[in-house]
């Protein structure tokens, strides 16, 4: 067995300080060199809401943007024509707001300056771009809904415009809506603009008419008139979504209700149970085709189109009357549902820059049929009955002088009962214009000739209907068998609408 000798002093002496030297170097480097245990305090961050501030044009308003951030920042700006409040913020949520001190003149947007937001310790900058919209935006659209019969489906329909408004739509353009949401005697305007600070379309109030009445013209003038006065534009839209009555007097609407139903004088009394349409309502706030015309020939602007959102307003002897106050005009030969135009689909196309204004318009006509061809089950109360068509409103007087050799040419025998109408009841009032025509001129040439003016004034390519239209006068789908997209009244027998029909312009000015 081996003996283990002691050892000496100096040996251990040795030992116990090389040990010492070891942990000193080991604690040494411990204290130099990151362990995978250490960590360091993070960066602190700022988010900001948006990358580009885009201004209105006439200096009326602001936009804002939040900044949110781990410590205190501030923020500094170059350029010119507009201010930011605050400068510096501290941790958490700050809203800054960036107002224009100036109109923007020019007719394209014009690029103001760039806001940088930093921390104070100097770290990362980050920036945003500042711009002004044109004061004088490239299109405003007024949609204008008088009445209260239909103020839930005005609401809807406002509630689709915002779907429709980005941050690309409308682009320089302006979306206006004046309606009814309190009663008769007062009326609002609005605007529709997109807020990049929500991601989000506001409704943003222009001004309240406290003493409105939808049925007195120079009221409904001065309506139109502050369109322009609060979005100035380069050219102008109109949309009039309410009840429509075609070229009917407002008084020939206002019927005793002891009118016995079923009678040719209950006329505009919609049967038991039948599904809403935008045809009657709101009695005693109505305007005459006549006082349309005259209030829009009178205005200090032009509406270069008229959209109707209302019942039979496509009959010749109520666009004849508006041939000189638009250059187009969107309308439906027959009724249309309450629900109204799919203003989600359309809007887009109102403020498509990129297009000419006939496709526009024909884009508006090709939407609403396909809605109402293939969507019109997605809204609870809805048919299938979408009939639209576009007039080219400066082609009408040519098409007077077509009827004129129409009236004066050889007749010809046929049924009124084969007539293509568009008014359920007994009193059907809205012919087809183009079949009428047909089978009553008995000159084939003088026909075509008619034919070949009606396809410049109503483009076939912008005519659409469904298989039927529904009728709240009969409350059932009628079939569509001939289809020009226009009616005429003309013959009609029922009194006193054959009379009045004969006063018209139209029936004056081909006859």
């Amino acid at each position: 067995m081996a003996v283990q000798q002691p050892q000496t002093p100096y040996l251990q002496i040795i030992r116990n300080t090389a040990l010492r030297l070891l942990l000193a170097v080991v604690t040494l480097l411990a204290a130099t060199l990151p362990t995978a245990c250490s960590k360091q305090d993070p960066d602190p961050q700022i988010r900001i809401s948006v990358q580009e501030i885009l201004l209105p044009g006439d200096a009326s308003g602001n936009a804002t943007f939040t900044v949110t951030a781990d410590a205190a920042w501030g923020l500094t700006y170059s350029g010119e024509g507009f201010s930011v409040s605050p400068s510096s913020g501290t941790a958490g949520e700050t809203t800054v707001t960036v107002t224009p001190t100036e109109a923007n003149t020019e007719k394209e947007r014009r690029q103001l300056g760039t806001i940088t937001v930093h921390f104070f310790a100097g770290r990362q900058d980050y920036g945003i771009t500042v711009s002004q919209r044109p004061a004088t935006a490239s299109r405003t659209v007024l949609l204008y809904m008088p009445g209260r019969d239909l103020i839930t489906f005005y609401k809807e329909n406002i509630a689709k415009i915002q779907e429709a408004i980005t941050a690309e739509i409308p682009g320089d353009g302006r979306m206006l809506v004046c309606y009814q949401p309190r009663q008769h005697a007062t009326a609002e305007m609005l605007e529709l603009r997109y807020d990049p600070s929500t991601g989000t379309c506001e409704s943003i109030p222009l001004t309240t008419y406290e003493d409105f009445n939808a049925g007195r013209p120079e009221d409904v003038q001065q309506v139109f008139t502050d369109a322009a006065a609060y979005a100035p534009a380069e050219r102008y839209g109109l949309i009039i979504g309410c009840h429509g009555k075609a070229w009917i007097p407002a008084s020939s609407g206002v019927l005793p209700r002891s009118v016995r139903p079923g009678t040719a004088s209950d006329v505009w009394t919609p049967v038991p149970g039948a599904k809403p349409t935008r045809s009657f309502g709101d009695t005693g706030h109505e305007l005459d085709i006549g006082e349309l015309a005259a209030i829009l020939e009178a205005l200090p602007l032009r509406f270069d189109y008229l959209v109707f959102d209302d019942c039979f307003m496509a009959s010749i002897e109520t666009l004849y009357d508006l041939r000189t106050a638009v250059d187009y005009v969107v309308a439906s030969p027959c009724e249309i549902m309450a629900a109204g135009f799919p203003y989600d689909r359309i809007v887009p196309h109102l403020f498509d820059e990129q297009a000419d204004l006939r496709t526009q318009l024909n884009e508006i006509c090709r939407e609403f049929w396909y809605f109402y061809q293939y969507d019109w089950d997605t809204i609870s109360g809805n048919e299938q009955s979408g009939c639209i068509s576009l007039a080219v409103m400066s082609e009408l007087d040519a098409l007077a002088a077509e009827m004129r050799r129409v009236s004066s040419a050889a007749k010809q025998d046929f049924e009124r009962a084969e007539l293509q109408y568009y008014k359920g009841g007994n009193t059907k009032l809205f012919y087809d214009l183009g079949q009428f025509v047909a089978l009553s001129c008995g000159d084939a040439g003088v026909a075509d000739a008619f034919t070949a003016q009606m396809e410049r004034a109503f483009p076939t390519g912008q005519r659409y209907h469904t298989p039927n239209y529904y009728s709240a006068y009969n409350g059932r789908l009628n079939p569509i068998n001939y289809y020009t997209g226009v009616t005429t009244s003309e013959p009609e027998t029922a009194e006193p609408y054959a009379t009045d029909c004969r006063q018209t312009a139209w029936y004056r000015a081909t006859h």
